[in-house]
Parts: C-alpha cells; structure tokens; sequence
C-alpha cells in the first residue's frame, strides 16, 4: 500500500515525495568559489530551476540568486559555527527561516511549512507506524547478522 494512502477518501493534503527537494549540501561548495554563474547537477528540475548566481552582500553574506518565471529568488547561505561540523543552512525565500532543505515549487523555492507540505508518516495509521517500526528493526538485526 502507497505511503499516505486514504483508504477511498479523496487526498487533501500534499506530501513531500512530490516536489523535488534540493539539499543545504548542494551549496556547500559555493562557500569557497568564485562570485558568478552556476548550475545544480540534477535532471529532475526545471533549466530555470538549476541555473543560479552565486552573490556576496556588503557584510560578506553569500546567497544564490535563481531567476524563475522572469523574477529573482534569493536564498542566503549561512554557516552555523556553534559547533564543529560547521553546518550550512539555507534560507527560505517567503519566510526567511533557516532551513536544511527547500522545494522545487513551479515559481520558486520555498519551504515545507510555506507550502504546507506534510510528511506520507503524517497520516500514517497506529498498526502502519508498528509495521514501519518492524520493517526498520528487521532490517538494523538483519545488517549486523551479516557483519
């Protein structure tokens, strides 16, 4: 049975496993290169959606500029040095909250909160949970038999 399967009702909510979702991890990488023109490596999305700018503000603030639908999106990226992983978040564009991923929407970019994306476990039901549950110990006793 599909995950977010409705048992006959007809599906009111969007989930997260139809948009494509692009990675902090992706821009990791920009932190170091030169200022200019860049393309994400992914067949999935959109030629407007892979081609971006890499920019710098005035107080040294790197963001990526994508040109959609004829207006700019801006997604500043921000590294968190409270520890040290130095972990990269980028910023959604509509409600400019630190984010580890964002989705690829028609006309932008934006967030799972912005645009009201749910989770397929979300509506899971008590024995699909259970059933997840043991699926996954299985799998964890079933990769430490073979070690």
């Amino acid at each position: 049975m599909p995950k977010g399967h409705h048992y006959g009702r007809t599906q009111s909510r969007t989930y997260t496993g139809e948009y494509h979702r692009i990675n902090a991890s992706v821009f990791k990488s920009l932190l170091t290169k030169p200022l200019g023109s860049y393309s994400i490596n992914a067949e999935h999305l959109s030629h407007d959606h892979k081609k971006l700018t890499l920019k710098e503000n005035k107080n040294a603030v790197r963001y990526v500029s994508f040109i959609i639908n004829d207006k700019p999106h801006l997604i500043a990226l921000k590294l968190d040095n409270r520890s040290i992983s130095n972990k990269l978040y980028i910023t959604c564009p509509y409600c400019q909250k630190q984010r580890q991923s964002l989705y690829a929407i028609k006309y932008a970019y934006a967030c799972r909160q912005c645009i009201g994306l749910h989770y397929a476990t979300q509506s899971e039901r008590p024995q699909e949970r259970l059933m997840r549950r043991i699926r996954k110990l299985r799998k964890t006793i079933l990769a430490n038999g073979n070690q």
